[in-house]
């Protein structure tokens, strides 16, 4: 199998491709434009070579490789839009259920489902509103479960004679000092 000559095919300079690379720094494209430095820069000299430094499989490259003899940078830095309908939650129902997160109203998944069919009218399965919560990295904050007849005063007196003068591990800052 003859040997492709990269450096002679590909168009752009090095330092071109390098000032491309560092604009889209972070972008799905980047490792795009680093495959054409490197090859143009004579750093690999074969696609194969290059799979395993940039983590891409020897088809993709080769799919890569065909964008840019096609139709150069242009095509190759074509993106195009993943599949899926848009999310329902708008910024505006999201800043609302944040709000009630935050207040302590909502603590199961099926609280936060029925408040955004009331109040927003909008309808989520109950994994469809995990993948939101969890897309957005929101928990439910609740504290540990109390009986309700529990009396947080006799409960401290407790800790302070079970703990003496030293605060036990799970107490609240200033219970124990007496």
């Amino acid at each position: 199998m003859p040997r492709v000559a990269y450096a002679e095919l590909i168009q752009e300079s090095v330092a071109e491709l390098r000032r491309e690379e560092k604009r889209l720094r972070g972008a799905i494209t980047q490792p795009r434009i680093r495959m054409l430095r490197l090859l143009k820069a004579g750093q690999i000299t074969s696609l194969r070579a290059s799979t395993e430094l940039l983590g891409y499989s020897l088809s993709q490259l080769y799919r890569w490789w065909t964008a840019y003899r096609q139709g150069g940078l242009a095509r190759l830095l074509e993106t195009h839009p993943r599949p899926g309908a848009p999310a329902k939650l708008t910024p505006a129902a999201w800043t609302g259920l944040e709000a009630e997160l935050r207040a302590g109203r909502i603590a199961t998944l099926r609280d936060a489902q029925c408040y955004l069919q009331e109040q927003w009218g909008i309808r989520y399965s109950l994994n469809g509103i995990w993948y939101h919560l969890h897309q957005r990295e929101a928990r439910p904050k609740t504290g540990r479960r109390r009986h309700r007849q529990a009396d947080s005063t006799r409960l401290a007196a407790y800790k302070s004679r079970l703990w003496g003068a030293r605060a036990g591990p799970r107490s609240e800052p200033g219970l124990g000092d007496g």
